[in-house]
């Protein structure tokens, strides 16, 4: 039954994507033609990609160092696998950002679009902190779209880079935790 959840969630993703894909320069034109200084200001508080690791990556792993210090690996290694997935997956596809905003410090990185590494980050840390930090699963929630969604009002991603990251992201995660369940990663 879960294969067959999984497969139905893969198909409406993919044409999720595909929906989004065609709306990218519209939805980006949109939120560079309607800002407000006090969003402006706090997205960009929300999207530091600092401030996203100490939310979704450093606060959680306090957390459940008294309760579970196995998951705190799970997190890392969603954390680790998803971000070095991002970057081959752009140095691939090339997809210049919406806006040229900014550069990176250090070398000029890579700075291409997609995927979002916010979003895919973000939402492979989010079925192992929903599982177990249940009690902060809506908090975790709502962190997650509110940081995918300052990707795009800010002008640093498409819409389809964001939803392309979080479920790349999402199935990342849940990769892991299915197999951490099973008993076939590690036992401490």
């Amino acid at each position: 039954m879960k294969k067959v959840n999984r497969i139905v969630i893969f198909v409406v993703s993919i044409l999720m994507y595909i929906l989004s894909y065609n709306f990218d320069r519209q939805i980006s034109s949109f939120f560079q033609e309607s800002q407000f200084a006090f969003f402006d200001f706090i997205f960009s508080i929300i999207t530091n990609f600092g401030f996203v690791l100490v939310v979704m990556l450093f606060i959680p792993s306090i957390i459940l160092y008294r309760k579970n210090k196995d998951s705190i690996y799970l997190l890392w290694l969603a954390f680790i696998v998803s971000f070095i997935l991002n970057f081959i997956v752009k140095l691939v596809v090339h997809r210049i950002r919406p806006v040229d905003t900014f550069t990176y410090p250090f070398l000029n990185i890579i700075n291409y679009s997609f995927p979002s590494t916010h979003s895919i980050v973000v939402f492979s840390l989010l079925p192992i902190l929903i599982k177990k930090l249940p009690k902060y699963r809506y908090y975790s929630i709502s962190f997650a779209f509110l940081v995918a969604f300052t990707r795009v009002y800010l002008g640093f991603h498409f819409l389809s880079d964001v939803i392309f990251g979080a479920l790349a992201g999402y199935f990342i995660g849940d990769y892991f935790l299915e197999l951490k369940d099973k008993g076939k990663l590690w036992k401490i």
